[in-house]
């Protein structure tokens, strides 16, 4: 085969359009037309799916980082939510990572006024990475609200430890989980099991609990109750006479005693109604509308 290529020190020669087109393919990839990034774009990508403005502009091995490690402290970071100051913290260090990509992300796009989109810059690839992105938080969110669920108080049977109003980050309880004397547990009504209520723990199965004056008798001696918001003189509260508790058999009372509709007069509650033992008060409204700035992070026991 000959190829009528002249010599490279003739100025008046250019080779032939097709052989220009390869020759640029094959050193640079196709042509492109040029798409200068908006900065403002590449910041709200980022700011609310972090990595996805750094993948906008370019910048996919960078992008996938940090999406990476925002997928990762989602799902490593449930356990976090045990302790309130952790999860705050959590959050705080979360929001600063939204922040940061967000604003990387607009530094970079305001210098690409000549960007020309590469071959990963499609809009099925940031489907893609929104898509996963998105099934990991969904997934993060949901692990988090089965292991730590959280309940709204609406009654007044817990005061003063809790209020109504209370809106409690609690744990969930397994099976093999050990019930203790003092506990505070959420519980489903024995009867009506779409009834949740909060209460503590004061006899444990096998257990002969009797209940005079508001005053707990477990196996016939008193039991110490530091929580016990006792009743104000002259008031009674209603006495229950004693009574053995069976195998998984736990009795259960209110702390505000002369006001407490509990195990006096439902009865026991079987182990396997109790689904969560409260942590903490992560905010508190009263029915009235009353914010109660003083309880965020108080520890529920």
């Amino acid at each position: 085969m000959h190829l009528n290529v002249p010599p490279k020190h003739d100025p008046a020669w250019t080779p032939p359009p097709g052989l220009a087109a390869c020759a640029v393919a094959g050193a640079q990839g196709p042509t492109a037309a040029l798409a200068p990034r908006k900065a403002w774009l590449a910041a709200a990508l980022s700011l609310g799916w972090p990595g996805l403005g750094q993948m906008y502009n370019g910048q996919w091995r960078k992008g996938l980082v940090i999406m990476g490690i925002a997928s990762a402290w989602q799902l490593l970071g449930i356990g976090s939510v045990e302790f309130f100051r952790w999860w705050w913290m959590s959050l705080v260090a979360m929001a600063g990572l939204h922040l940061l990509a967000s604003w990387d992300a607009w530094r970079v796009a305001g210098r690409l006024a000549e960007f020309r989109p590469g071959p990963h810059n499609t809009l099925r690839n940031y489907a893609l990475a929104l898509v996963v992105f998105s099934l990991v938080a969904y997934a993060s969110r949901e692990a988090e609200r089965w292991a730590f669920p959280t309940y709204t108080l609406r009654q007044t049977s817990m005061r003063p430890t809790l209020r109504s109003g209370d809106l409690l980050r609690c744990k969930a309880l397994a099976p093999r989980d050990v019930i203790r004397r003092g506990q505070l547990v959420v519980f489903e009504y024995p009867s009506e099991h779409s009834l949740i209520f909060v209460k503590r723990v004061v006899g444990l199965p096998g257990e002969v609990v009797e209940v005079e004056n508001g005053r707990v008798y477990v196996n016939g001696d008193p039991i110490e109750e530091g929580y016990y918001a006792f009743h104000k003189p002259g008031e009674r509260s209603m006495d229950m006479p004693p009574t053995r508790l069976d195998p998984g058999e736990y009795y259960v009372l209110g702390d505000n005693r002369h006001a407490s509709f509990d195990s006096r007069s439902f009865g026991p509650v079987q182990r396997e109604r109790m689904l969560a033992t409260p942590l903490y008060v992560i905010v508190s409204v009263s029915d009235q509308g009353e914010f109660h700035a003083d309880r965020i992070g108080l520890t529920a026991r």
